[in-house]
């Protein structure tokens, strides 16, 4: 009990005399009540109808104040006598005496405990996507409130109605608020956004090669990424050539390529160098075809360098002596037409076996070259189907030399006359074509080419080479329609890709069918095909010719 000294002075004058001692102060204290105490203990929740309250006093004399609506109670409120409560109640008690007032306390009531909600992610999760979806779940004894920064749920806070998502870190906390039941606990998930890269992309190609050209894939793990990628080593960017499909490279080069997609950070660069490994073929000036090159002392011919040579570059023979010979050779599918441009530096002489240059077919020599010369074109007509082994040789007498002693080599084409009905009139197998004309499988060059060849009635021939595997459904044939260059050959810029078959070729065309009797069949790309399926495949050489 806390007391409270009231001091009272009394004096009392008469002209100036003081008061006589021990009269001059009178004391006495006033306590306050004790805190009262509410039943059952605040937090309780009830089931039944009805709760009863019960609010008593240790102080003797001391009348209970109360309120039931969570306002403050005075000495004006209501006195208590006992009561029941049949809902959510807050009640509040005070104590009076002699006008003094104890302090008050509070007692909760509430049917029952909001149970806390559940994130569908739970509190420190990461999330790698924008649109990251987030759902709250409780038992929907109340109505559930969120903030999404950071701050503390109220009443004013919004309702959840449902999963809402958002792209950034997030602070979400919810809270369930109900009339009937006590408020859950506040519950936090802090979720953060991790940014995670597009995969790097990877460049299948051969990390060297020979001949005209190799073929470059790009690929992609993360589906739907656009990939764009440089030839010169520089590093990618948004302006960058974007990756369609499959290419082909003609040259060493560098490929980089990055791959970018929304709601990504950007992929690591790739990094694959290719190199183009010179052959004789590239010197020749047909870098897709064989050729190879020995002699006495392995004194085969070499690439050298040479201003004169129709590209600036030629193959030249080796360094023999007396009674040796130098070679270079290749073969070819006859009947058809070689030609080639050479020169020599040695000795003179018409008559006789002196040094001097030849070229031999199957052995026999068709043409011979020797003294100072400068660079000549020849040409040799070859008969016979089937292989036939062309060489060049350089080859020295047994005694003297003059010059460089030396032949040169460049600027060879081969016409071929063969055709595939030939030696068949149906359609042949895949692995023939392979092995018997090889340069028409996927090489426009090759189509180039046969456009500037003239046709016997005098028109230019585009010749096609198509791949089936069961002939039957005419319908289903189709062939590029192409305008024609000046010079004859077909714009492969502006090839109009599966016309119907009136549109088939420019006005004046015509196409002519060579090994089958029909196109009809079941058209298939050979790249990608299993090993079976090419076995299985034939082919068709179509031929247009343009007036």
């Amino acid at each position: 009990m806390r007391d409270w000294a009231i001091l009272v002075s009394l004096v009392v004058c008469t002209g100036v005399q003081a008061m006589p001692l021990g009269m001059r102060f009178a004391t006495w204290s006033v306590s306050t009540p004790d805190v009262p105490v509410i039943s059952p203990a605040s937090g309780t929740t009830f089931s039944t109808a009805n709760l009863s309250v019960a609010i008593s006093c240790s102080t003797d004399g001391a009348t209970i104040h109360y309120t039931t609506d969570g306002s403050e109670p005075t000495a004006e409120s209501p006195v208590y006598k006992r009561f029941k409560i049949s809902g959510k109640t807050t009640v509040k008690a005070v104590a009076e005496k002699n006008g003094m007032l104890s302090e008050v306390v509070t007692a909760e009531y509430a049917l029952g405990q909001c149970a806390d909600p559940v994130f569908s992610l739970a509190d420190g999760a990461e999330f790698e996507h924008s649109n990251q979806e987030v759902s709250i779940a409780w038992n929907n004894d109340g109505v559930l409130r969120y903030t999404l920064d950071g701050s503390e749920p109220t009443a004013e806070s919004p309702v959840y109605e449902g999963p809402f998502s958002f792209s950034e870190s997030v602070v979400v906390k919810a809270k369930v608020f109900s009339d009937d039941f006590f408020d859950s606990s506040v519950v936090t998930a802090s979720l953060t956004r991790v940014w995670v890269n597009v995969a790097t992309p990877v460049v299948d190609a051969a990390a060297s090669f020979t001949g005209s050209k190799t073929k470059v894939s790009i690929s992609c793990a993360t589906e739907g990424a656009v990939v764009r990628y440089t030839l010169n080593g520089s590093e990618p960017n948004s302006h960058s050539t974007k990756y369609t499909g499959p290419f082909y490279v003609t040259d060493s080069c560098t490929v980089k390529a990055y791959a970018v997609m929304p709601d990504y950070l950007n992929s690591e660069v790739a990094t694959f160098a290719i190199e183009k490994v010179w052959t004789i073929g590239d010197t020749m000036g047909k870098p897709d075809h064989g050729f190879t090159t020995g002699g006495d002392g392995d004194a085969g011919w070499t690439r050298v360098v040479d201003a004169t040579a129709p590209n600036g570059e030629a193959m030249k023979s080796g360094a023999i002596t007396h009674e040796q010979s130098s070679v270079l050779s290749t073969t070819v599918m006859g009947p058809g037409t070689l030609s080639f441009s050479w020169r020599t530096s040695c000795e003179q002489d018409d008559e006789y076996e002196w040094d001097h240059a030849e070229l031999a077919v199957d052995g026999v020599v068709k043409l011979r070259l020797n003294g100072e010369t400068e660079w000549t074109v020849a040409s040799t007509e070859i008969t016979g189907d089937g292989e036939h082994t062309i060489e060049w040789r350089y080859v020295k007498d047994d005694v003297e030399s003059e010059g460089e002693d030396a032949a040169w080599v460049a600027n060879y084409s081969w016409a071929s006359a063969w055709t595939a009905t030939r030696t068949t009139e149906v359609p042949v197998p895949y692995v023939w074509l392979t092995a018997h004309d090889p340069d028409v499988v996927d090489e426009y060059e090759a189509y180039e080419a046969s456009a500037k060849k003239t046709a016997a009635n005098g028109w230019k021939v585009w010749e096609c080479y198509v791949v089936g595997l069961d002939p039957q459904k005419m319908d289903e044939f189709k062939i590029s329609a192409f305008p024609m260059k000046a010079d004859g050959t077909p714009d492969l810029e502006n090839i109009a890709v599966d016309p119907p078959k009136s549109q088939w070729n420019v006005p004046g065309a015509r196409a002519v069918v060579k090994g089958a009797a029909t196109l009809d069949g079941d058209w298939k790309s050979v790249e990608g095909a299993t090993a079976a399926e090419k076995a299985a495949m034939r082919f068709f050489k179509v031929v247009v010719e343009v007036q």
